[in-house]
């Protein structure tokens, strides 16, 4: 009877350890955890934030954000632990580095390049 009540204590205390979690927030950590949210993609929706996600994982990565925050890193560091696991994909905003220059520059270039064809066609039009 009394391996019951043992059982059932700890199930009960698995399963509440996400409530538990969000109590021991401040709002400061509340609202690091919302703009992290914000700044990490759903690897299942893969088009939404986890913060706009209502899939398992995104509240797994979620319930991890929060720990991470609780535990006293900094967003740099929860940051580098998710790009360690998932990949630099799951960051909804690439880094400026080597391999992403063509996203971050490649725009402007192209504007750039547009704005002097459009340019020299104007200049032939006009001769």
């Amino acid at each position: 009877m009394k391996v019951k009540y043992i059982v059932f204590f700890i199930i009960f205390t698995m399963s509440s350890s996400t409530s538990f979690a969000n109590m021991k927030m401040t709002s400061e950590q509340n609202d690091r955890a919302i703009e992290l949210y914000k700044e990490t993609r759903c690897l299942v929706c893969q088009s939404q934030t986890i913060y706009d996600s209502n899939s398992e994982l995104a509240t797994d990565l979620k319930l991890f954000i929060q720990e991470e925050i609780i535990s006293g890193k900094s967003d740099d560091e929860i940051k580098t632990q998710l790009i360690n696991n998932y990949g630099e994909w799951i960051l909804m905003t690439p880094a400026l580095s080597k391999a992403n220059y063509i996203l971050w520059f490649g725009p402007v270039i192209f504007l750039v390049f547009g704005i002097i064809l459009m340019y020299k066609y104007i200049i032939r039009k006009n001769k």
